[in-house]
């Protein structure tokens, strides 16, 4: 196999040995292989969790079993994206011993009876290893960042969501409140409760909140920037607080619409209402994200057409 560099204290050690006896016995098996293998274990891990945690897993039937391939925009542009960058990266791709290490004990925490979090806890710590132990090899570090978004979005993201949502729901509750007295519709405030004059409310709950958004938004985010490759400049940056603000002016609009009747709830929260909204999200991160590189781009033509003259 291609591109190990024994670590004499590892070659000397039962691991060292075990990569050597790996690297004889899969001739022909590239290490970007090795990667991409993990990085679509990663995928499916998040996949399968997100169906187990809304789904009944003891009673599966034929519709139950194709809905497992329920991938968002997020998961399938970081599948594009890890793909493309192993792809790349296939012929110049070069692991060491500790490397290849780092990989196998995140594998490790997918085995049972591990629970569903654990899985991702290994492809953080890998990821963590990669981007800033391995910083020098670019095609490492991004996709060690991924796996961290990945598992972030997957895991930490609803975890840290769980532990504080009381607090972020009241104050969601009032920026929507805010906003429908400036439209004039008058709803009055009761907890995470909005009620309209008319008698209808609409209790918001944690998967209606835009935190949910952002940490697929920061998904999208990355998976574009790292398909347009390059490091992550200023301009990327501000297009992710642009991107994310939207985001979040969006779903208070979208929660805000749900309040004028029943009709436009069961319209914007299960409706053709729904999807407008996934697609007008997935504009709003994608939209400044792919200006920023564009203009990084002129930038960088700018700058050289200056030079040449």
């Amino acid at each position: 196999m291609q591109g190990f560099q024994s670590i004499a204290t590892l070659v000397s050690s039962p691991a060292g040995r075990a990569v050597r006896i790996f690297k004889r016995s899969s001739a022909g098996l590239a290490d970007a292989d090795i990667i991409l293998t993990y990085c679509l274990a990663i995928i499916f891990a998040a996949v399968v969790g997100k169906w187990i945690g809304s789904h009944d897993a003891s009673v599966l039937g034929v519709g139950d079993i194709f809905n497992l391939a329920d991938i968002n925009a997020g998961e399938a542009l970081a599948v594009t994206a890890m793909v493309s960058i192993t792809y790349e990266s296939r012929r110049i791709l070069s692991l060491t011993s500790l490397d290849f290490l780092v990989i196998i004990a995140g594998a490790l925490f997918f085995l049972p009876p591990a629970p569903p979090s654990c899985p991702f806890l290994g492809a953080t710590l890998a990821g963590l290893y990669f981007w800033r132990a391995r910083g020098e090899i670019p095609a490492l570090a991004s996709l060690g960042q991924l796996w961290i978004a990945i598992s972030t979005h997957a895991a930490w993201g609803p975890f840290v969501f769980r532990t504080i949502s009381a607090p972020i729901l009241r104050l969601e509750t009032l920026m929507i409140a805010v906003l429908g007295h400036v439209a004039g519709l008058g709803l009055v405030v009761q907890g995470a409760q909005l009620a309209a004059p008319s008698g209808w409310s609409v209790y918001i709950l944690g998967p209606c909140s835009s935190f949910h958004n952002l940490s697929l938004a920061v998904l999208v985010w990355l998976s574009l920037l790292k398909l347009a490759g390059g490091p992550i400049k200023a301009s990327g940056w501000a297009a992710l607080v642009v991107g994310a603000a939207l985001v979040i002016v969006l779903n208070m609009v979208r929660i805000l619409l749900m309040t004028l009747s029943e009709a436009h709830y069961e319209y914007w929260h299960d409706g053709s209402g729904r999807n407008i909204f996934i697609c007008l999200t997935f504009a709003a991160i994608a939209v400044p994200t792919v200006f920023s590189r564009r203009s990084t781009r002129r930038g960088q033509v700018s700058a050289a057409e200056r030079w040449s003259q």
